[in-house]
This record gives structure tokens, sequence and C-alpha cells, in this order.
């Protein structure tokens, strides 16, 4: 028997698949206050989608169409939304997608035009601006043309992986010929980056360029041209309450009257010089411990935001620290920090350092070591919860069998200026504590379900109590039973029960307290098939109640190739419910110019089958990533994982 036909048997024993939507990326990616536009979102089981969720309601969308693989959408963002880059949900009868993220940015928005893929065809840009662009047919490059004054200083933020885009970009600056002034890759994830002094007034132009070997449909990114500032990192990272000297590091502080905004309008400050690299500033804190963001605000636009701490801690005065205490500095490559600490016997203490989680460029390792130079413990990457990317900061706890002096070393690994590497390590007594963590953020049920819903926790230096667990928002419809993590153990399953009547699509915010906290998650975003991905925090689940599928669809290949005047086969496999016996019609969508698809109805019982394709003798090579094969049974339609088409 063929390999693909004992594939395709043994997948059709297999029970149907639920396929929840994919929204793989959105086009525009940002936009001002104020804006109402239309954006296209790419992906896969998107049909009859319903309502588009934004957890913080920092803006709205309504869906205008739909299909199995395109939605156009309707933004609207008010005037008072919060800036930065928000996450937003599809929702569908098949459940909620895949998170997208789109910015609220304060710059003026230009749409890039082509054709542009070439210098002289370099679209012309009022700057400062930010471009919304996309790289999504093979060749494709985009060329920008502005114009920059004598000595005037500009930065160039290309944000494609940061907006959860698979794009992996790179910034070339030319003169007005083509001579090539500077050039960035990497810079942030996969972001290029550039700050520029132009020496002489002229016509300059910048080229945002692809580096993979093929473009896909779904790369998009923004192209911030700007001359407010962008900030590093912070430092200190974490102050106690009162007055203190802050300095922040990056790029584009050449302006004395910029003014720091925060999160928090009880802390105030100024900045009282800048030299391009950084900028100082005095702030006032209160005692609100936790973590903040400042953002710099000048005439030109706004700055990124950061995060900073403020920690009621006392600070160590140098090495010899008492316990509790915190300390700040910048770490050092290879030269270790050295601190001391007394410890009674059988104590145990908490070694904390907060850095990369914050925005430092560091990667910081720990040590404990007795008298005798003898390591007691040690620790490079803890595993925080949620922490699934920037897990680069140590922790450990540990229970001192004697009385004595000990010494805790911390080393970064990364050779880089210190500027760019702030640390807060806080050394305090073990507390027991827990985070509780969704299991699952896009969870769903069917109508006259009973389901459950996972709930862990990440319980740090010895808790071990029993731990209420709350839901909070449930959608109509769903009722849920009272539920408690036990003593000990990390997780616990929430029973979920749907009404029979409860209609699919319906939809909603869920909190789940777990104790006095809520549960959250990191989701990864990442879209197009390139390396690129962001990391969003969400504080809430979105439980949608959904169709169950009486029929799916596979395929047994993930790309095809097919000549031009030739045909190709694309094997299929069919899993159907028990009683569900309908034919179900075949379709392909997406497929390249002049390819075209064999009608083909799979009869009640088939299990297998087999599309034919056809190019045409005039077809053009080209590729189509992101061919859908699609089945309707019954007014029911489903659709397959995508698959490649390559004429050649």
């Amino acid at each position: 028997m063929p390999y693909f036909l004992f594939l395709l048997a043994a997948l059709a024993a297999d029970p149907v698949v639920h396929r929840t939507p994919v929204a793989a990326s959105s086009f525009p990616q940002s936009g001002q206050r104020g804006d109402s536009f239309t954006a296209e979102v790419l992906g896969e089981h998107l049909d009859r989608a319903i309502s588009v969720l934004v957890p913080n309601q920092a803006f709205s969308a309504t869906i205008l169409t739909h299909s199995p693989t395109r939605l156009t959408l309707r933004f609207r963002i008010p005037d008072n939304a919060p800036f930065g880059s928000h996450p937003f949900y599809v929702i569908t009868p098949r459940g909620a997608s895949s998170p997208l993220l789109f910015r609220v940015s304060d710059l003026p928005h230009i749409l890039e035009a082509e054709p542009n893929s070439l210098l002289e065809l370099a679209q012309v840009a009022a700057v400062p601006a930010t471009i919304l662009g996309r790289l999504n047919t093979d060749g494709d490059f985009d060329f920008f043309r502005f114009h920059a004054a004598k000595d005037s200083h500009w930065l160039f933020d290309l944000r494609a992986a940061r907006n959860g885009n698979g794009l992996d970009a790179a910034l070339i600056l030319t003169d007005s010929t083509g001579r090539k002034l500077a050039h960035s890759e990497e810079r942030f994830i996969w972001d290029p980056f550039l700050h520029f002094r132009f020496p002489n007034a002229g016509e300059y132009v910048i080229i945002v360029q692809p580096t993979h070997r093929n473009n896909d449909p779904n790369f998009a990114y923004t192209l911030d041209i700007r001359q407010s500032p962008h900030i590093d990192t912070v430092a200190p990272i974490a102050v106690p309450p009162g007055q203190h000297e802050i300095t922040l590091y990056g790029a584009g502080f050449h302006d004395s009257n910029a003014k720091l905004e925060f999160s928090d309008p009880q802390i105030a400050g100024k900045i009282t010089a800048v030299n391009g690299a950084s900028a100082r500033a005095q702030i006032n804190v209160p005692n609100a411990a936790g973590q903040h963001s400042l953002t710099v605000v000048t005439p030109a636009g706004r700055s990124n935001t950061v995060p900073f701490l403020i920690d009621s801690l006392p600070v160590a005065a140098g090495p010899q620290i008492t316990v509790p205490a915190q300390v700040t500095a910048m770490a050092r490559y290879r030269d270790p920090h050295k601190f001391t600490v007394d410890a009674k016997a059988g104590e145990s203490l908490t070694f904390e350092v907060r850095s990369q989680r914050f925005g430092a460029d560091s990667d910081l390792t720990m040590r404990l070591l007795d008298a005798d130079g003898k390591v007691l413990a040690a620790n490079d990457d803890f595993a925080f919860a949620g922490a699934e990317f920037y897990t680069k900061d140590p922790r450990l706890t540990h229970k001192f069998a004697a009385a004595g002096t000990y010494t805790l070393e911390l080393r970064n690994t990364v050779a880089i200026a210190s500027e760019g590497t702030p640390f807060q390590l806080t050394v305090t007594a073990a507390q027991p504590r827990f985070t509780p963590q969704l299991a699952d953020d896009r969870p769903y049920i069917y109508p006259g379900q009973t389901k459950n819903w996972k709930v862990s926790v990440q319980r740090l230096d010895g808790h071990t109590g029993d731990i209420p667990v709350v839901l909070e928002g449930l959608p109509t419809g769903i009722t849920a039973k009272a539920a408690f993590i036990p003593a000990g153990k990390n997780e616990t399953e929430i029973e979920l029960i749907a009404g029979p009547e409860t209609l699919p699509g319906t939809a909603a915010r869920v909190l789940v307290r777990a104790g006095e906290n809520i549960a959250w998650r990191s989701v990864r975003i990442a879209s197009g098939g390139g390396e690129g991905a962001a990391f969003a925090r969400v504080d809430s689940a979105v439980l949608t109640v959904a169709q169950k599928p009486n029929f799916s669809l596979e395929a047994a290949v993930s790309s095809v190739n097919i000549p031009r005047g030739g045909s190709a086969r694309i094997p299929l496999t069919i899993r159907r419910e028990t009683d569900f016996l309908a034919p179900i019609v075949l379709a392909l969508d997406n497929l390249p110019p002049g390819v075209t698809m064999d009608a083909l109805t799979v009869s009640s019982g088939q299990e297998t089958a087999e599309i034919t394709i056809r190019a045409a003798q005039s077809a053009i090579e080209s590729r189509s990533p992101h061919v859908a094969i699609l089945g309707a049974a019954n007014g029911e339609r489903q659709e397959a994982p995508r698959i490649s088409v390559l004429v050649n």
C-alpha cells in the first residue's frame, strides 16, 4: 500500500477534528486616535465570523465581509484610546481565533502604495509618520523617499515581530542616488532600528528589505520615522518611594524640554539633561509598590513606553546586605557582583533578580556560596510563571543549615555595554505565595456539553494550602461548578456546563480568580511563516460556545508542485461523525492564477479522496502559500489546514 494511502486510512479512523479560527495577520496593524478605517485579516477557518472581541476595549471593530481565509473589518479608535499594542480576537461559531495585536500610535499614518519596489519608484513620504506596509509577494521591496534638514536626527523603527508578524526585515538608508548610508537588522527580536544624523539637507530613501527566500501574504509591518526618542532601559530599574534621579538609555534624546508621562498620575518627574543616547531625570515616587511605566513626550511625538518598579524594600548601602533589602545596579560582564548576607540556622531566604523581564538586555546567573567558597545553590534562567520567552532572570530560595555569613554572586553572561543592563536584586525571608495561570485563553464548549477547563498555579517558597477558584463573566447559558486547587496540588479542572439551547458564537471575556489573584497567560502571537513573534499578557480568557463539527478534512501533503500544462493530485482524508452520511462538495480557495480544480463530491461512507488540480500552459510561475481545501455538506462548511501550491 502506498504510504499516503496508509496515512489516510490511519487518519480516517481518528475522530472528527475541531479546528478553531486562525487569525494570522491584520493590515493595517496600527492607527491613530480618532481614526476609522477598513482593515483586512488573513487566516484560516474565518467564515461565519460573528464579532470582534477586544478585551480592554481600546478600540472597536465590526465585520464587513468574511470568507474562510479573509475578513474585512471596520476599525474605530476612540479619541481617548490608550497608546500601545492591544490584543483582539475574532469570534465565530467554531470558537475564538488566535489573538492579533493592533497598535494605537500618535504619528500621522501613511499607507504604502505600489509600485514602490525600485529606487526610481520610491514613494514620497512626509515625515514624521508611521508607514503601513506589506511585503506580501515574492520579490517585493518597499522604497520611501523623504526630506531631512541639515543636522536633523531621525529614528527609523520598523515593527513586525513586535506586532506578532512573521516578517524578518532589514532597513537600508541611502541618499537620493542610492548610496548606502546605514543598515540595520534584528535590533529588537527580528525588527531593525536606525538612528541617524543627517549632515546635509536633502532627499533620502529608506528601504524595507525582506530577508526571507520567499515573502508571504501575511508579511506586514509598521515603520515609524520620527524624531521623538526611543527608550531601551531605565536605571535604576527599581526605586523606593521618594525623590530619585534616574537615567533613560536609548536614542534620540535631544529635547531637554521633553515631558515625562507616567502610568500612575501620582508619579511626577522632569528631564534635567539630554545627550542623544541618554537623558537624566528627577522623579518623585509615591508609596505605590508594583510595576509602572513611563513615556517621553515631545512636540515631535511620543517615545515608546517602558516599565520600571516601585519597591519599598530598604536599599542596601553596600555589599553587606541586611535582610530584607534591595540592590539596584548595572550588571557587569565577567566581573561579578558579590554581596554578603548573614543567615541563621534553619532560615529560608529568597534571592530574586528583576532585569530582562523588565526590558534590560541582560542574562544574569546567580550562585550562593558558603565561607569556604563552596556553591550551595545556583540558578540561571528561573521558570517564572507565564514567562515563555523572557526567562533569563535568576531566582532561588535556600534554607540555611548553619548560621554564618554567605556570599551571593551575580554575573552577566552578555558582553554588552553596562548601560543596557540595569537590575534589581531583592533579598527577603521566604514567603509562601502562588501565581495562577490559564491553561487555555480560548476555551470552547458545545451546546449541551459538560467540559472541564484547567487552571494551574505555580507555588513558590513552600506554599501548600487550598486555593479557591471563582469564574466571573461567564457567557449567557453557561454555568460552572465551584472549584478549588487542593493543598499540595498545582492544578484543578473547573466543570463548565452549557445549556442545550445555547447558541454557537456566544462568547464572553471570563476572569478566573484564584484566591485574591487573577489567573493570566502569556500568549505567543506569530504569523506569516517567519520567525518573528510577540508575547502578550492576557488577564482573562475568551470562552465561546462552539458548533460541533460533523466532519473534518485533512490533506496528506503540505505542498504541491504542478508544471505548466500539467496536473497534480492532493490526497485527502475525510473524518465523519458516525451518523453523518451527507455527500461533501470539495473546493479550493486561493489557487495560483491559471490553476483550476476538477469538480469533486465525496459520497457518503467515503473516507479518502484525491483532488486533481490542473495548470494551464499559459499559467505563470507563481506560488500560493495559503491554499484552502474546503468541504460543504448540509449547510456546514469545514476547512483543512492550508497547503502551498507552486507552479513551475
